[in-house]
């Protein structure tokens, strides 16, 4: 079982993928324009660092074949992150999205390659459905 600190922690990290899709619905007229460079930065930075979390899973296994096999999966994903972020609003949106997905492909075979961490794929998966959602409903609100 996961810590009860990882879990608060983890899911207080929600709470700003969900600010700026909620401050654009909530009060559209006080939106500053730097709101969707913030949150888009946020969110990338999120997703390389659960591209580094990756990599630290497979790091102990990395002497043989599905170790190293991680390590270049979390690369693939972090080098994915930083170019999602680069696109203009509506790329970088779909892209970070393909993202999280990728990660939640990525932990599902690293939990039956490398290892499992009782409670860490559940986490994963609801931490990705979150953040897909915010995202999908940041894409609803245009842009």
């Amino acid at each position: 079982m996961l810590p009860r600190f990882v879990l608060l922690l983890s899911y207080t990290g929600l709470i700003p993928f969900l600010i700026g899709p909620a401050w654009m619905t909530l009060a559209p007229a006080s939106v500053p324009p730097w709101l969707d460079h913030v949150w888009v930065a946020y969110v990338a930075m999120i997703a390389a660092f659960m591209a580094g979390t990756f990599w630290g899973f497979a790091m102990p296994a990395s002497e043989g074949p599905a170790g190293q096999i991680g390590i270049v999966i979390a690369t693939v994903l972090m080098l994915a992150t930083w170019g999602a972020s680069t696109l203009p609003l509506r790329g970088a949106l779909i892209g970070l999205a393909l993202v999280f997905a990728l990660q939640l492909l990525a932990d599902f075979w690293r939990e039956r390659t490398l290892g499992e961490v009782e409670g860490y794929f559940r986490l994963r998966a609801i931490l990705t459905v979150g953040a897909c959602v915010s995202i999908a409903w940041r894409w609803m609100l245009g842009g």
